[in-house]
C-alpha cells in the first residue's frame, strides 16, 4: 500500500508534468461542462435520443477523417505547438457558441457546424495529447503518469457536470459552454510555460516520406503486430456499443428515469467516480506486468453491469451499475493505452495513437446513432441489455487471446533495445 503511494508522488515531482497536468484539469473540467450543456441544448431542441447519437457521430466524425492525418503530423513536427494551436481555436469556438447561446440564435444547423469544429480541434489535439508525455518524465515513471492522466479525467468528469447542473439550472447554458473558452486559456497558459526542452523533436528518419505513406505505414505496423492488432479489434468492439455510454446518459437520465438535467448531472458524475476510483488503482501500479488480463477481466464486469442496467427501474439502484461501467470501461481505457505506449516504436507513438483514438472516439459516436434509433423504436432497456450480451461476447473473444496479447504487449521496447 505503501510503495503504491509512493508511485503517485513519484510522477508528481517532475515540475512540468505538475504543470502540463493541472492544465488539463482545467481543460477537461470545463469541456465536461461544455458537452453537457450541448447534450442539454439537442435534448431540448428535439427531445429525441437519435438527435443525442447524431450529434455524437457529427461530435466524433474528425476522428475517423482528421485523426491519421493528425497522427501522422505528430510523428513528424513539435506536439506541444499543436496543442498550443488546438487550445486557441478552442478559445474563439467556445466565446463564439457562448455568444450564439446567449442571443438565442442556436438551432440545430448552426450547432452542427459547431460541433463539427470542436470535433476537428479535438481530433488533432489527441495525439499530441498522447505522445507529448514521455517528454516530461523518465520512462519508469510512465505508468503511474497514465493512471494519474485517467485520475484527472475523471476529476473533471466529476467536478464538470455537477459545476454544470448547478450552471444550468441558475442561469441556462450559455455560461456552461463560456467556461470551455476560459478552460482553454488556462491550458494555453500552461502550455506556453513549459520549456523548449520538452518539446515533440521532429522525426528526421521520417522527413523524407510522403504523409499518406506515413499513414500507411502506421496502419501496416500495427496490423501486423499481434497484440496491437488483437486490442484494437476488443476497443473497435467495445466502442461500438458498451462505450456509448456516455453519449446517451441525457435519454437515460430523463427518458428512462424522468430526473432532468439534475439526474444527468448525478449518472454522469457517478460514471466518473467509478472511472476515478479504477484509475487511482492503475497508477499505484508499478510497471505493466498483469495489465493486459487486468483490463480483459475489467470486460466482463461491464456486460453484467449493463445487463443489470436493463432490469433496474429505481434510479439510485441504476447508479450502483453506472458506477461499475464506469470503473470497468476505465480499466480497459486506461490498460489499452498504457501497454501502447511501451510497446509501440518510438517513431510510431502518434500514428498508432491516432490509430486508437479513431476507434474510441468514433466507435462510439457511431454506436449511440444505433443506440438512439433503436432505442427511441424498442425502448432502451431492452437495447442495454442487448449491450450487456453483446460486451459478455466480446470478453469470451479477448479472453481466448490473453496469452497472446500479455506476451506481445507487456514488453518495454526501449528496455529491450537496451
Amino acid at each position: 500500500m505503501a510503495e503504491g503511494w509512493s508511485n503517485l508522488g513519484r510522477a508528481l515531482r517532475h515540475k512540468h508534468y505538475r504543470l502540463y497536468q493541472g492544465g488539463r484539469v482545467f481543460s477537461h473540467t470545463t469541456s465536461w461542462m461544455y458537452k453537457l450543456a450541448v447534450g442539454w441544448i439537442v435534448w431540448k431542441l428535439t427531445y429525441s435520443t437519435t438527435w443525442l447519437g447524431i450529434f455524437g457521430i457529427l461530435d466524433q466524425v474528425p476522428a475517423l477523417l482528421v485523426m491519421p492525418l493528425a497522427g501522422a503530423m505528430t510523428d513528424r513536427i513539435d506536439a506541444l505547438k499543436m496543442l498550443r494551436v488546438t487550445q486557441l481555436l478552442l478559445l474563439l469556438q467556445g466565446i463564439a457558441l457562448a455568444a450564439c447561446d446567449f442571443m438565442d440564435w442556436l438551432n440545430i444547423p448552426v450547432l452542427l457546424a459547431f460541433t463539427l469544429f470542436y470535433g476537428i480541434c479535438n481530433a488533432f489535439q489527441l495525439p499530441a495529447n498522447q505522445t507529448i508525455l514521455p517528454n516530461l518524465m523518465p520512462r519508469e515513471d510512465l505508468t503511474v503518469a497514465y493512471g494519474l492522466n485517467s485520475v484527472a479525467y475523471n476529476i473533471a468528469r466529476l467536478v464538470g457536470p455537477m459545476l454544470a447542473g448547478l450552471t444550468i439550472s441558475a442561469w441556462g447554458t450559455a455560461p456552461s459552454i463560456f467556461c470551455n473558452a476560459i478552460g482553454a486559456t488556462i491550458f494555453s497558459a500552461c502550455l506556453f510555460m513549459l520549456q523548449a526542452r520538452f518539446t515533440m523533436p521532429p522525426n528526421a528518419q521520417k522527413r523524407s516520406h510522403n504523409m499518406l505513406g506515413d499513414i500507411r505505414d502506421g496502419v501496416i505496423y500495427s496490423m501486423e503486430h499481434r497484440g496491437i492488432r488483437s486490442l484494437m479489434i476488443i476497443l473497435g468492439a467495445l466502442s461500438m456499443l458498451p462505450y456509448t455510454i456516455d453519449l446517451i446518459l441525457p435519454s437515460i437520465a430523463d427518458g428512462v428515469y424522468h430526473m432532468g438535467s439534475n439526474g444527468l448531472a448525478w449518472m454522469t458524475a457517478i460514471l466518473g467516480i467509478g472511472a476515478m476510483v479504477q484509475a487511482s488503482l492503475i497508477a499505484r501500479r508499478d510497471g505493466i506486468s498483469g495489465l493486459s488480463y487486468y483490463g480483459i477481466a475489467a470486460i466482463v464486469w461491464m456486460g453484467g453491469a449493463f445487463c443489470a442496467l436493463a432490469f433496474t427501474t429505481n434510479f439510485w439502484l441504476a447508479l450502483a451499475f453506472v458506477f461499475v461501467i464506469g470503473f470497468a470501461a476505465s480499466a480497459t481505457r486506461v490498460s489499452s493505452m498504457t501497454l501502447l505506449q511501451f510497446s509501440v516504436e518510438p517513431h510510431m507513438r502518434g500514428r498508432v495513437a491516432s490509430i486508437y483514438g479513431m476507434i474510441t472516439h468514433f466507435g462510439p459516436a457511431l454506436g449511440a446513432v444505433i443506440v438512439g434509433f433503436l432505442g427511441d423504436r424498442l425502448g432502451l432497456p431492452l437495447i442495454m441489455g442487448a449491450i450487456g450480451l453483446f460486451t459478455l461476447v466480446v470478453w469470451l473473444w479477448a479472453f481466448a487471446r490473453r496469452d497472446v496479447i500479455a506476451m506481445t504487449l507487456e514488453a518495454d521496447v526501449e528496455e529491450a533495445r537496451r
